[in-house]
């Protein structure tokens, strides 16, 4: 494939946008963190809702799946760093609503403007990492994608670390309507930190049936405009394999998310601490996986980055059931069931970040926020339902353990089978 774009981006520019970019994404991933879990705390103890902490979990995957045309089409139509500043902006004035008006709603009323608060957040939230993710080459030269990519995750990790901690601690302290004036301050200041960052204009080889189009209000037309990102993904044979992969392992990771926690508490009776130890394995796995993928040769395929993560990360998955199994033991759960889920985090964020560094440095720009935007909600959309029926297996069945092993046997079996499908096929030039 010939080059895409043209960038005059020095490597000195390029190492000052990627500290910009993590310093924003530190601040603003920690307060979010804290905030959601707060938001779930807070609702908890008000409603006693089991709805609470899924709330997010409901909401987020259908917003996203709603608006994903106009998502992708406004980050490929206008300048990406006026609208992550908009986004910001209007995330903003939606605290600042709910600050407002939190105090009038009482009980399970409370869902209204919770509910209304987090359809804004996620869409502010996919225009933002959509246009990040698709402004790429306008911030750094391409030797410096994958470390742009590594270490922002790397920031996200870290958060997802300590924030719950620190969460449940400010909100126990001080309450929740300082943790949205929090927010407010973080979303600020990640605000202040976009307008000193150099947006770089990039020249785009044409796509193909004319790629841009001029925008217009017309439904039929926005569709259009989409579908033409969507057919690019359609045609390049190692976008569409990741496509089907991904969303087909997400479907059958989500009895993990659910399944961890309910084997080790309601069928080990082993309370509280190793969920705590295990997800903090995973997170930690997360942390360095972001952070060790940044000097992996940039030069390996991606077919290769596939295998080298994907497969160990469903090997972890399947010996997890089995420690389940064999391991009744509170202390050797928690060591053996930490260790395996630091590899899942470790090996699924190498497979993360590899996949958006290669369709950042591959996919044109004109086409990369909808092709992005596409992607994500592919992949989450069907995060609810793996939800919905794995919590339903669950409880109807006695040894979950079981379930965690067949599953990871499913995904293993079917990845080899999708990743072989693309035996041969020279990656590079798709």
């Amino acid at each position: 494939m010939q080059k895409k774009y043209v960038t005059l981006i020095t490597n000195k520019e390029s190492n000052i946008q990627i500290m910009k970019d993590i310093i924003s994404n530190l601040v603003s991933s920690l307060t979010g963190n804290m905030f959601s879990f707060s938001l779930g705390l807070m609702l908890l103890n008000t409603t006693h809702s089991p709805l609470s902490f899924g709330l997010e979990m409901i909401v987020m995957p259908l917003t996203n799946l709603l608006f994903v045309v106009p998502i992708g089409n406004l980050v490929d139509s206008f300048n990406r760093k006026k609208i992550i500043l908009i986004s910001l902006i209007v995330r903003i004035f939606a605290l600042i609503t709910l600050f407002s008006t939190i105090n009038s709603f009482k009980n399970n009323y409370l869902f209204i403007p919770i509910t209304l608060f987090v359809v804004v957040n996620t869409m502010c939230s996919s225009i933002n990492s959509t246009a990040y993710s698709a402004a790429v080459h306008e911030l750094v030269n391409e030797n410096h994608i994958q470390k742009l990519s590594s270490f922002t995750q790397a920031a996200n990790s870290l958060s997802a670390i300590i924030a719950p901690p620190l969460g449940m601690g400010v909100y126990a302290l001080l309450g929740f309507k300082t943790m949205i004036s929090l927010e407010v301050f973080a979303t600020t200041f990640s605000l202040v930190i976009v307008l000193t960052m150099h947006f770089h204009q990039v020249s785009s080889q044409k796509v193909k049936n004319s790629t841009i189009i001029t925008a217009k209000s017309n439904v039929s037309m926005q569709f259009k405009k989409f579908l033409l990102g969507f057919e690019y993904i359609r045609k390049q044979k190692i976008i569409m394999e990741t496509i089907i992969i991904g969303t087909f392992v997400n479907f059958f990771f989500t009895s993990l998310t659910i399944g961890m926690p309910y084997i080790i508490i309601n069928e080990l009776h082993l309370r509280n601490g190793p969920v705590s130890f295990l997800e903090s394995g995973n997170s930690l796995g997360m942390l360095l996986g972001s952070l060790v993928i940044s000097i992996i040769p940039d030069n390996i395929s991606l077919k290769t980055k596939l295998f080298g993560s994907l497969i160990p990360s469903l090997l972890s998955f399947i010996g997890l059931g089995i420690s389940f199994i064999l391991l009744k033991n509170y202390l050797m759960i928690s060591i053996v069931g930490t260790i395996l889920m630091f590899c899942i985090g470790f090996s699924l964020i190498l497979l993360n970040i590899a996949t958006q560094v290669y369709l950042q440095k591959n996919v044109p720009t004109a086409l990369l926020g909808r092709v992005m935007s596409s992607i994500m909600t592919i992949n989450t959309s069907i995060m609810p339902i793996g939800t919905l029926v794995f919590s339903l297996l669950f409880d109807k069945i006695n040894n979950g353990a079981l379930l965690l092993i067949i599953n990871g046997i499913i995904m293993i079996v079917y990845s080899l089978w999708r990743l072989f499908k693309i035996k041969g096929a020279n990656l590079d030039n798709l």
